[in-house]
């Protein structure tokens, strides 16, 4: 592997672009149903476009989710002043709560960030 240290908690994927891009993860294919890879560092699953039926159907309805997600997100104004610019771009360390949170620079941390919340808020960051 070439991420050293680093691991995924839960599923990832790409597309269109194919699996190979998904790099330092050493992914193993599965051999059964040819639907997705494993690698020590992802404790769910990894899929690509060119993966067994039906992965590219999947992974085509969360391109098409994920486009309509970004567009509602960018259309959306900060919730409250103090998500403004928060940290001037540097946030290592910074507890972000649900809502949307608008930088006019790069954003940078070098360290954890921890996002509280439950499994139905909000979260956007936008930069």
């Amino acid at each position: 592997s070439t991420v050293p240290s680093s691991s995924i908690h839960g599923n990832i994927g790409v597309s269109p672009i194919a699996a190979t891009a998904m790099t330092g993860f050493s992914l193993i294919k599965d051999t059964a149903t040819g639907q997705f890879s494993m690698s020590t560092q992802v404790t769910g699953q990894a899929f690509g476009p060119t993966y067994a039926q039906p992965t590219p159907m999947k992974l085509t309805t969360a391109v098409g989710d994920l486009m309509l997600a970004y567009t509602d997100a960018a259309g959306r104004a900060v919730s409250s002043s103090a998500n403004l610019n928060i940290g001037a771009g540097s946030v290592t360390g910074e507890t972000f709560t649900a809502g949307v949170h608008t930088w006019g620079s790069s954003v940078n941390f070098n360290s954890k960030i921890y996002i509280n919340g439950t499994s139905s808020d909000i979260f956007i960051f936008q930069m």
